[in-house]
């Protein structure tokens, strides 16, 4: 379970290495947080984000901030929802990057680690520098809008799995970093479901679901309302570890390879995804099996 994490900050600021220099705190633990940074952190940002869970408003968010967002996420399905207003007229293209996490201290930093969802507010917008204004992919007129996001939270317990010789991975990680892809992606393994993935490339340790024979993998791939912008969520299984002594770090075979966009359609007229076999269907979902030889355990 995790602690709540009680912060006093009297001045802070973020640096581009992932932390959060704290001048002063107090802390008691570790605690889910979404941590807010600026895409270049010397401008000011003109894109506004309401930022809420499961229909519960967290916060406006227009810079540099983090805000405790524990006991918020369900363990099941979440919605997440991002709606942005542009603040017109504007000098500078900007955005705010979204993060979600545990954070704790290092020293006289705060950390989030891992981190488990990454989403930004500023993909398909478009910033004229002449007039200072910002247009959007869905319509001449449009001025606000709002990206939804089905993620699965599963808890933390399965994100910290140290690697030893003879495990095997689960990897997911996007085609591009810098933009949201239009879909997220959930894995089940032989029925064990797994966090959610968006932007964050992340590597979960999966030895003890896996078993010698047949084994399943379910992916779920749910598009994101309002995204447009193509990416993919790509995933691979591998193993087992075996340490190299001389690239001193361990080396895994790949077994299995996949990718959440399998299925969708770019319709042509809106610009969104949709399921050709169910054009009414939010998500899609594959089973993907592989078989794991007795000498690989």
């Amino acid at each position: 379970m995790l602690k709540r994490l009680l912060i006093i900050l009297v001045a802070a600021t973020f640096t581009h290495t992932g932390f959060l220099t704290v001048a002063a705190q107090s802390i008691d633990g570790g605690a889910m947080m979404v941590w807010v940074v600026r895409e270049y952190g010397s401008w000011d940002n003109p894109l506004h984000s309401e930022f809420s869970i499961n229909g519960k408003l967290v916060n406006v968010f227009t810079a540099d901030t983090f805000e405790s967002i524990e006991g918020q996420l369900k363990n099941e399905w979440n919605t997440i929802t991002i709606k942005t207003t542009p603040q017109e007229p504007a000098n500078k293209a900007n955005g705010l990057i979204f993060r979600i996490g545990p954070m704790r201290k290092d020293g006289q930093k705060m950390v989030m680690e891992p981190v488990l969802w990454e989403f930004r507010n500023d993909t398909d917008w478009k910033f004229d520098q002449k007039t200072g204004t910002y247009s959007h992919p869905l319509g001449p007129g449009v001025k606000e809008v709002t990206l939804s996001y089905s993620l699965y939270f599963a808890g933390m317990q399965q994100e910290n799995g140290e690697l030893k010789a003879g495990d095997f991975i689960l990897r997911g990680k996007p085609t591009y970093g810098s933009w949201n892809s239009p879909v997220t992606a959930t894995v089940f393994i032989n029925g064990t479901p797994f966090n959610s993935f968006t932007l964050q490339d992340r590597t979960i340790v999966i030895t003890s679901l896996l078993k010698p024979g047949k084994n399943e993998i379910k992916l779920i791939s749910s598009r994101v309302k309002n995204s447009i912008k193509d990416n993919d969520i790509g995933f691979e299984v591998l193993g087992p570890a075996e340490w190299n002594v001389q690239q001193n770090k361990y080396l895994l075979a790949p077994l299995v390879q996949f990718k959440s966009m399998q299925g969708w359609r770019m319709d042509p007229k809106t610009g969104v995804l949709i399921n050709p076999a169910k054009p009414d269907s939010e998500t899609i979902e594959r089973v993907i099996p592989f078989i794991l030889k007795e000498s690989a355990r």
